[in-house]
């Protein structure tokens, strides 16, 4: 490398006035930068002036801020930020860990540590016999295998929840008792009307499917007649495998009905309540002495 500045051929013989005027260079304050520096100080370029970078901690590297900003010293950085001539091998990594350890413990003795003996010659040689030795024993199991077993259920469950809708029917006369399906007043439903007929019936309705209804019967019913529980499907089906502890209205006290969900239940509309119905529907009257009312209903999803 040679130099040639106004007869100068080597760079030792170069020297920089730095007291002179760099503006037309960019640099307006080389003088003072330079007085300031010492032994591992970086001269950076701002705008218009020379910066003094001193040297950073142990471990801290230069690093860029971007075009235009001073670099500063900082932290070692993240993934992928530094690159080094080295090739990195990423591959999907599997770990397979054999059991090489097992548990061993003392076998409780479940018999004392004796021996008895008669009294007669063989006996009396074993106890002459130093040979004779007794001592815990010890097992060890190693577990290569396991069970599972689903428990029997004992009980059945469910959640009840009040009725939707609960709505009597006195020869087509529709009446919305909801209300009173809902709360605790007594009596205040009226499972079957006071001068009932055939075709006369009790709706209960819930927002979802349900397959047990639980009637608060306050006041059973006393004389002759027969119940058929339908539910909606595009027509009124009667529910299969029932069962009635209410008696046909004519037991007291909480009383339920059991049927097989249908798979084919669809809503309908009843008094503008859009739900999945079910009816008890008076199938067959001979006479009535005490007319049944009730106190509260709910639905019930079995589970």
């Amino acid at each position: 490398m040679s130099v040639l500045i106004k007869g100068i051929t080597r760079l030792s013989e170069l020297e920089i006035d730095a007291d002179k005027d760099w503006r037309e260079f960019g640099i307006i304050n080389l003088k003072q930068v330079t007085a300031n520096m010492s032994r591992g100080d970086l001269a950076v370029k701002e705008t218009g002036i020379l910066v003094r970078i001193q040297p950073g901690g142990d471990g801290l590297v230069l690093t860029s801020q971007g075009t235009g900003k001073i670099p500063v010293w900082a932290p070692k950085g993240g993934t992928f930020r530094y690159y080094f001539p080295v090739t990195i091998a990423l591959a999907s990594a599997q770990a397979r860990v054999n059991v090489d350890r097992n548990a061993s413990f003392n076998t409780p003795i479940v018999t004392g540590h004796a021996q008895s003996y008669l009294d007669y010659v063989p006996d009396s040689i074993k106890r002459l016999d130093t040979a004779i030795a007794l001592a815990d024993a010890e097992a060890i199991a190693t577990a290569d295998r396991s069970y599972s077993k689903s428990s029997m259920v004992g009980h059945e469950g469910g959640i009840q929840m009040v009725v939707g809708g609960a709505v009597g029917d006195d020869g087509g006369l529709q009446t919305d008792e909801t209300a009173a399906a809902r709360d605790a007043t007594a009596n205040d439903m009226t499972l079957l009307p006071a001068a009932p007929v055939v075709n006369d019936a009790y709706y209960i309705g819930f927002a979802r499917t349900f397959n047990r209804v639980w009637l608060n019967i306050g006041q059973a019913g006393v004389g002759n007649w027969a119940l058929t529980e339908e539910y909606w499907n595009g027509a009124w089906t009667s529910l299969s495998n029932l069962v009635d502890k209410s008696n046909q209205f004519m037991a007291s006290g909480l009383k339920s009905t059991t049927f097989t969900l249908p798979s084919d239940w669809a809503q309908t509309s009843i008094l503008g309540m859009n739900l999945y119905w079910m009816r008890y529907r008076l199938s067959s009257f001979v006479n009535l002495a005490t007319q049944p009312k009730g106190t509260q209903a709910w639905c019930e999803v079995l589970v």
